[in-house]
């Protein structure tokens, strides 16, 4: 073929079957440069088409989505157009949103605040070798008196504890506390605010209001967002070795930080604490915990937060309600505790009491001891430890276990727990030394209480005769 008729061709495949310059150029076995080249050494126009003509039908879906999400990405916008039929590029989206995703000077009016008119709250998550952390962040905004509590979890019973614990430390309540929209509080803001019932009511029971923050507005608690910084600056070269440590190492600098001058005030917040008319506190507390639902499995347990709990065999297959505190879980039949655990924040443990078994060894006589004997060394490690020490000395240890065991029908599980640990100390493993321990009787106060003038005590009584009163 020569260069005439090539040329030719090409003119052809560009102008008449409308093909690209990429498709010539397969067809052709010939460079994409020489295609172009062809065409514009012989006058055929290129055909450009203007790739923005192809949003023109989704302009005004476009603003739309911009107007409810400002914050949008173009790779979103993106998304949503192919899944509309839309055939155009990525680049095409990214330029037509350019101007609209481009940031804008932030500005905002300052907020002047009253003495205990608002106080502001917010989580903070905290990363540590050992594991992560959540710490409750309360601020008082006028006063800038701050308290900080950290927690194993940031789930609602630990948020409701976080303010008790605010509330006691300040000694009142400010009129307004305001929030992100955290789940705890906020449920919904579309198509209108919802608000948490539960977290409602104990607003209505320390009479505050709740004021959820506008989205994307953070300057509403900037004091809060502020002191997170600074909290997590102080922590920042520091190795707690747990919760408790991180605790303790938090309060000693809460209480410097509090007695400090604030740049700002001219005053340290614990002075301006005591001139913040913050509402009194009720007569009557609210208790921290989150209520839920489970069933009880055929074996006698419940599994929540990765965990399995024991409930009394009797209880197996019901629906029970599971109260979740900060420290412990209870498990409600009929309004009534039939099983109370202490909370244990790992995964995968099993938590059994013994007793919870009492019915269904009832039933399995031939498996009787050997279940109590697995029940007791698998409830705690102390127990595990003395029923071993026991056998080393000579006695039989499923009968240390069964007398453990009925100890611990008459006893409750600290208490128990306490006599081991104490037997241990003591280096004697005899069941008999336990039962004796927790038979003791609390020893008498040595000094009674006396009053200051002996002489009220020294009382004389006349008798009087039957004759004195009136005989009807």
């Amino acid at each position: 073929m020569t260069d005439t008729e090539r040329a030719a061709f090409v003119l052809h495949l560009y102008q008449t079957e409308k093909l690209s310059q990429r498709q010539i150029a397969a067809c052709c076995s010939m460079g994409r440069a020489t295609v172009s080249r062809i065409i514009a050494a012989n006058g055929a126009p290129e055909r450009r088409v203007d790739q923005q003509l192809l949003l023109t039908p989704y302009r005004r879906l476009i603003d739309s989505w911009y107007a409810e999400y400002p914050r949008l990405k173009a790779t979103q916008v993106y998304d949503r157009l192919l899944a509309l039929g839309f055939t155009g590029s990525y680049v095409i989206v990214s330029r037509a949103t350019r101007d609209v995703r481009a940031k804008r000077p932030v500005m905002f009016h300052e907020r002047v605040l009253l003495p205990a008119e608002e106080a502001q709250v917010d989580w903070m998550v905290l990363s540590l070798p050992w594991g992560t952390v959540y710490g409750f962040v309360y601020i008082l905004a006028w006063s800038r008196y701050l308290i900080v509590r950290f927690y194993p979890r940031m789930t609602f019973e630990f948020f409701l504890d976080g303010h008790l614990e605010a509330f006691r430390d300040s000694s009142g309540v400010a009129h307004a506390l305001r929030f992100d929209n955290l789940k705890s509080v906020v449920l919904a803001r579309k198509p209108m605010l919802r608000l948490n019932p539960q977290f409602v009511d104990f607003a209505r029971h320390y009479g505050f209001a709740i004021h959820p923050c506008t989205p994307y507005r953070a300057n509403e608690k900037g004091r809060v967002e502020r002191v997170i910084r600074d909290i997590r600056s102080f922590l920042y070269d520091k190795t707690p070795r747990d919760l408790a440590d991180l605790n303790r190492l938090t309060r000693q600098w809460l209480e410097l930080r509090n007695a400090a001058v604030h740049s700002v005030t001219g005053r340290s917040p614990k002075e301006l604490l005591r001139d913040e008319p913050l509402k009194k506190l009720p007569a009557i507390g609210y208790p921290a915990r989150r209520c839920d639902t489970a069933t009880v499995t055929k074996t006698g347990f419940i599994e929540v937060d990765g965990n399995r709990y024991s409930v009394p065999s009797r209880y197996c297959g019901q629906c029970v309600t599971v109260a979740f505190h900060p420290e412990k879980i209870e498990v409600i039949v009929n309004s009534h505790p039939v099983a109370t655990h202490r909370r244990c924040f790992d995964k995968k443990q099993t938590i059994e009491h013994p007793t919870h078994r009492t019915d269904l060894l009832k039933l399995t006589p031939a498996y009787k001891e050997k279940r109590i004997y697995l029940l007791m060394t698998r409830m705690d490690a102390n127990i595990d430890r003395f029923i071993r020490n026991a056998e080393h000395d000579g006695h039989d240890p499923v009968k240390a276990a069964r007398t453990l065991f009925n100890l611990l029908r008459q006893f409750k599980k600290p208490c128990l727990l306490s006599a081991v640990r104490e037997a241990l100390a003591q280096k004697v493993t005899r069941p008999d030394l336990v039962a004796a321990i927790l038979a003791k009787p609390l020893s008498s106060p040595a000094c009674p209480v006396t009053p200051r003038n002996g002489e009220l005590l020294a009382l004389s009584y006349q008798e009087r005769s039957l004759a004195c009163y009136d005989p009807t």
